[in-house]
C-alpha cells in the first residue's frame, strides 16, 4: 500500500521492492523481479444510470475494488436487467417509462457492492502492522468456531439483491417477502420424463407459475394475450407424483413435476399460489388465483406494457 509520505517511483525502486518482500520472503536478493506496478483502485458510481435514450452499464455505471471480485458480476447484473426492459420497449411492447426502472433497481445494489469492497481492502490490506495482527488473530480464532468460518468463507454476508422499487408489485412487502428477489432454480420433471433445470422450462421469458393450479384460471382471454404478447410461459407445478395424471388444462400451460420438493416449499413458505417471475428471474408479483387478475393488470401499469386486446375483458378462460 502506497502511504501518505511515500511515492509510486519510490516504490517502484529495486532496493524498496526487496524491502517490501524482504517481509514475506527469507531472502530477497534471491528473487528475479520480472514485473512490478502500482495498482489503482477506485470506488464510483454514476449519480444517474439513464438520462433519456443514454444508458451507462458495467465499468461505465460503478467501478469497484477488486478484493471481492464483484466488478465483472455487477456488470453481468446490470445487463440481466436492462436487456428484457430494452427489448420490450424497442419492439414497441412497453413505454420508455421502463427503463426508469433499470436505475431504481440496480443502482442501490451497485452501492452496497462497492462499499463491500472497500471494506474488504481494508480487511486484507490494512494500513497500520497492529490491524493485520488483529486481523490474524481473529482468523485463527475461526478455526475453533466453524459455522461462524463457513459463513466467512462462503461470503454469506454478501449483500444479495433486493429490489423495493421499479418493475414489481411490493404491495408494502417486508424483508421477508420474496418480491423483488431471485427466484428459485430446481430441477422439475416434464410430461415426458426428462429432469431439466426450471429455466430450461422459462426460457428467456416472463413466467406465471403456480402451484397446484392452472395459473390462467381467473384471468380473461385479454388478460391473457396481453401478456403472451410479450411471451410470458404460463406454468403449473404440481408434485412430481402427479405429473402424468390425466388434467384438464387450458391451452398454452405447461405442467411440471416438483422433482426436488423445492418449489412447494417455497411456495408454502411465502404463503402463495402464483408468482410472476420475470425474464431476469426476478420476483415481480404475488397472487392467488382470485387475485391474479388484478395483479396482472396494476403490474402491467407500472411495466407501461402496452394495452393489446381488450374486447374479451368479461370472458373466462375457465
Amino acid at each position: 500500500m502506497v502511504m501518505p509520505d511515500e511515492t509510486e517511483a519510490q516504490l517502484s525502486e529495486p532496493h524498496n521492492m526487496r524491502r517490501l518482500l524482504s517481509k514475506v520472503l527469507p531472502d530477497p536478493d534471491r528473487v528475479e523481479l520480472i514485473r512490478q506496478r502500482v495498482y489503482t483502485h477506485n470506488a464510483r458510481l454514476a449519480e444517474r444510470f439513464r438520462i433519456d435514450r443514454v444508458l451507462l452499464a458495467g465499468d461505465a455505471a460503478h467501478i469497484m475494488p477488486v478484493w471481492q471480485g464483484q466488478g465483472y458480476n455487477s456488470g453481468m447484473r446490470d445487463a440481466f436487467n436492462l436487456a428484457w426492459k430494452l427489448a420490450l420497449v424497442v419492439n414497441g411492447k412497453a413505454g420508455e417509462a421502463l427503463l426508469d426502472s433499470y436505475q431504481q433497481e440496480r443502482r442501490d445494489h451497485a452501492k452496497a457492492m462497492i462499499d463491500l469492497s472497500v471494506t474488504a481492502g481494508y480487511v486484507l490490506a490494512p494500513p497500520k502492522r497492529w490491524q493485520g495482527a488483529a486481523r490474524d488473530g481473529l482468523s485463527w480464532l475461526l478455526n475453533y468456531l466453524p459455522p461462524v468460518k463457513r459463513y466467512f468463507l462462503e461470503m454469506r454476508f454478501k449483500p444479495m439483491p433486493q429490489y423495493r422499487e421499479g418493475a414489481l408489485l411490493t404491495d408494502g412487502a417486508g424483508k421477508t417477502s420474496p418480491v423483488g428477489k431471485m427466484f428459485i432454480q430446481p430441477q422439475v420433471t416434464l410430461e415426458s420424463g426428462e429432469s431439466v433445470l426450471l429455466d430450461e422450462v422459462i426460457g428467456a421469458n416472463f413466467a406465471i407459475i403456480g402451484w397446484g393450479c392452472n395459473p390462467q384460471w381467473g384471468l380473461n382471454a385479454g388478460q391473457i394475450a396481453r401478456w403472451r404478447a410479450i411471451g410470458v410461459r404460463f406454468i403449473q407445478v404440481v408434485p412430481e407424483v402427479q405429473i402424468h395424471r390425466e388434467q384438464d388444462n387450458a391451452p398454452g400451460t405447461l405442467r411440471v413435476g416438483d422433482t426436488q420438493n423445492r418449489l412447494k416449499s417455497w411456495f408454502a413458505l411465502h404463503n402463495t399460489a402464483i408468482a410472476v417471475v420475470r425474464p431476469d428471474r426476478f420476483v415481480a408479483a404475488l397472487a392467488i388465483p382470485q387475485t391474479l387478475g388484478a395483479q396482472l393488470t396494476a403490474l402491467a401499469e407500472k411495466m407501461t406494457l402496452a394495452t393489446g386486446d381488450t374486447a374479451h375483458a368479461e370472458e373466462k378462460v375457465a
